[in-house]
């Protein structure tokens, strides 16, 4: 198969099912939480997931929004990978929508977060 075939059988899922295939991939790989940027700031909520496929995180971009940059190489002989990152209010709604689809695990995560 070629990519333009699997790209196109993903475009024609409706949009619940690209949900529910985005929702299956964010719970296996990606992450969600309340983290600071650094020492003495604020946290907020976040959703990140990083992955050497930048093509498959620009799903999550078209679907929620957010932001997908190279992440620094851990060591050299590593393949770069890229993550996808979204925050605040955006990062709830986004979880907000997968979350019926994602583990018993996540769900009550979320549960306590939302908590905080």
């Amino acid at each position: 198969m070629s990519n333009n075939t699997l790209k196109n059988s993903y475009e024609s899922l409706s949009t619940k099912s690209k949900l529910i295939f985005l929702s299956g991939l964010f719970d296996g790989e990606g992450s969600f939480g309340l983290w600071s940027n650094g020492k003495g700031n604020p946290k907020r909520f976040s959703c990140t997931i990083e992955m050497v496929d930048a093509d498959i995180l620009e799903r999550f971009t078209d679907m929620f929004g957010g932001t997908i940059n190279p992440h620094k190489k851990r060591k050299e002989h590593h393949t770069q990978t890229y993550r996808w990152r979204i925050h605040g209010k955006r990062a709830f709604a986004c979880v907000n929508k997968m979350i019926k689809f994602m583990s018993k695990r996540r769900q009550e995560k979320f549960y306590v977060v939302q908590c905080n």
